[in-house]
């Protein structure tokens, strides 16, 4: 009887330290949750109720040296609508009634809704500020929103700063462009302080200054419940503008340079060849700089672009516009980014090569043959079939004698094909004058150009050989293609005499910039000084404060001694103050005895194109104070082609002929 009336005490004193223990539990549970981890739980609490709304900086104005706005802001309506009023978590449209919205917008701004609900559901924008759908809409399409504000649940109208271009398209391929950061870009570690949405230089100045025109966004700290909506606004920091650029170039100038090229690409367009067709002359560029400072005055590349289709995004007729290979890659800034045979304008940088080798002084001589024979191939002289006897380094620059620059280049050869371990004078002598390497200029996208040797012949055919062999293999037995394929697939790392020959009037494998081209006479003019060339002047605050002076700054020295620079430079006068001087047609009636210039032709065969036209020149030649450089793709002689325009932009720039009177007259067909 005593055991029976125990059983039910002792379950009821196990079921009581049962309870007991869940309590003492869930109390051990709650004093850790509040007490040891309270500060944990908070600071969870408190990120999960605050959110971080960035607004944009307006970025700083590029300016001309003259103060002129090149770019600035403006602002810009745009219709935004809220992503979370209409949009679901799964992107689609939260109701019909949202729905309804969606495609009244679209109908409005003339797009697809997918389109209208893509753009709204971008996940580069804040969900916690209204989502730009078009940016830079016409005042009577935020009227209409505004005055039916009902049929627009969700929709806002707001003013957003964008990029103005006060000049147009002038120096577009200076200035640049803007546009929305990518999503890879986002990832980059190099742009952890941008969000989605925010906008980014895509090229030219708005690019290279990033940093600086930028400025600081805006941040306001929200502090929003369960549902995200906005309880209260806890900080507000107001965007802080970019820093303002002032920049080297001159705007009348730049304006002048730019009509000029155009007008006479078109121009020469009409000139008819000895084969009776008439000149392509398809695209080119033009870099005018500072003799001694070497800032870039005026920089054109045409065709050109206009950056105000890049405002709000590039639409779609005008991105076709982009891609056609009729329109010759107008985005393409040629004057730093193309990279061609500089032909005869390379041959003052030649000549001084060879006499720094020690193959020739700088007043001695070799003939102008009519042609050179060298390995069963024969090179010709420009003037074909007339040996014009003795020549030096003058002499030779004046009528761009080829054969003169064979003979030294292939003794060069020889020497240098004997000692291995020598320097190669051409590579590097080249280099001191700017070509073969970057030069940092304060733009993006610079091509460093080439000057090939033995080295670099030996690097390239080590990448090519595999392609060089298969390409062998693929071609038809006996035919000329499978014995070239076959030559380079074996020795194709071979420096030969032939390349250094061609090499030495600046075609073969030498590659170079119209910038650098601009860069190198500009050296010879400034007493064998090399200087950097730059854009930027200034970095200014907004409210006027100089934070940075960007100064010239010197590259190098060409280390020629005086007789070699001075028989450089009176080659380059010789070139256009003598009426035998390849460039003298072109600057017939030119005042050179008030202004003389000095400068150098050139003729680049690219095949199967027409060949390029060079023309580079310095003026005053005794006192410079500016270097033009011009390139015309297939624009045949230099001398026809490019000297014209280059005489065009001095004349404006001296005063002796405005722009707007200018006429293009062609040289004579010079095809050195």
């Amino acid at each position: 009887m005593a055991s029976s009336d125990s059983s039910p005490i002792l379950r009821l004193t196990f079921l009581a330290v049962l309870a007991i223990a869940l309590f003492v539990a869930l109390f051990a549970r709650l004093w850790f949750l509040q007490v040891l981890a309270g500060d944990r739980f908070v600071e969870l609490a408190d990120s999960n109720r605050l959110r971080t709304v960035v607004s944009e900086a307006p970025r700083g104005a590029i300016l001309s040296s003259d103060g002129e706005e090149l770019v600035r802001n403006r602002p810009a309506l745009t219709i935004s609508a809220d992503r979370q009023a209409l949009l679901g978590s799964d992107g689609a449209p939260r109701d019909a009634e949202a729905e309804r919205v969606i495609e009244r917008i679209a109908e409005l701004l003339e797009l697809d809704t997918a389109e209208v609900i893509d753009r709204l559901g971008s996940q580069r924008r804040s969900p916690f500020r209204a989502v730009p759908i078009e940016i830079d809409v016409p005042p009577e399409l935020v009227f209409t929103i505004r005055e039916q504000q009902e049929l627009f649940f969700g929709v806002e109208t707001e003013s957003l700063p964008v990029r103005e271009y006060p000049q147009g398209t002038l120096a577009s391929h200076v200035v640049g462009y803007v546009g929305e950061i990518s999503q890879d870009e986002l990832l980059d570690p190099e742009y952890t302080d941008y969000l989605g949405g925010d906008l980014i230089g895509r090229s030219g100045l708005e690019q290279s200054y990033e940093a600086d025109l930028r400025g600081a966004a805006g941040r306001r700290l929200l502090v929003v419940n369960a549902r995200e909506h906005v309880l209260d606004v806890q900080s507000d920091r107001p965007p802080v503008p970019g820093n303002d650029l002032r920049t080297t170039i001159d705007s009348e100038l730049q304006e002048a340079t730019e009509r000029l090229l155009a007008d006479g690409i078109e121009a020469s367009r009409s000139i008819e060849r000895d084969d009776g067709q008439l000149l392509p002359s398809t695209a080119g560029s033009a870099v005018v700089l500072d003799a001694r400072s070497g800032a870039i005055l005026a920089m054109a590349s045409w065709p050109d672009y206009d950056p105000r289709e890049f405002v709000g995004g590039v639409g779609p007729d005008y991105f076709e516009f982009l891609q056609d290979p009729e329109s010759e890659r107008p985005l393409v800034n040629r004057a730093l980014t193309g990279s061609y045979p500089p032909g005869s304008v390379f041959k003052h940088a030649s000549g001084a090569a060879m006499v720094e080798a020690g193959v020739i002084g700088p007043r001695g001589t070799r003939d102008c043959d009519a042609q050179f024979e060298l390995g069963g191939n024969t090179f010709r002289n420009w003037n074909r079939g007339v040996n014009e006897g003795p020549m030096d380094l003058s002499d030779a620059l004046k009528r761009s004698c080829d054969t003169y620059f064979y003979a030294l280049a292939y003794e060069n050869w020889v020497r240098e094909n004997a000692d291995d371990g020598s320097e190669e004078a051409l590579t590097e002598v080249g280099q001191r004058f700017g070509f073969g390497r970057t030069l940092d200029v304060d733009l993006p996208s610079e091509s460093p150009g080439r000057v090939p040797g033995r080295q670099w012949r030996e690097e390239y055919w080590l990448e090519s050989r595999d392609r060089y062999c298969s390409q062998a293999e693929a071609a038809e037995q006996g035919s000329l293609e499978e014995e070239l394929l076959s030559d380079l697939c074996q020795f194709g790392g071979v420096w030969r005499g032939g390349d250094a020959v061609n090499s030495s009037i600046g075609q073969g494998d030498v590659m170079a910039t119209p910038l650098q081209v601009a860069a190198s006479y500009q050296a010879v003019a400034n007493d064998g000084v090399l200087m950097r060339p730059h854009v930027g002047s200034q970095v200014v605050s907004p409210d006027g404060e100089v934070v940075r002076e960007i100064e010239p700054e010197p590259l190098g020295e060409l280390g020629l001694d005086e007789e070699t620079t001075a028989a450089i430079r009176e080659g380059l006068e010789r070139v256009l103050m003598e009426s035998d001087g390849t460039g003298s047609s072109a600057f017939s009636g030119f005042p050179l005895d008030e202004i003389p210039v000095a400068g150098k032709t050139g003729t680049a065969e690219s095949p199967p194109r027409v060949p390029y036209a060079w023309f580079a020149a310095y003026a005053p030649a005794d006192e410079p104070e500016i270097v033009v450089a011009v390139n015309v793709e297939q624009g045949g002689g230099g001398s026809q082609t490019a000297a014209p325009i280059v005489r065009n932009i001095m004349e404006h720039h001296f005063g002796i002929v405005d722009a707007d009177d200018a006429e293009f007259e062609a040289g004579e067909e010079i095809l050195d």
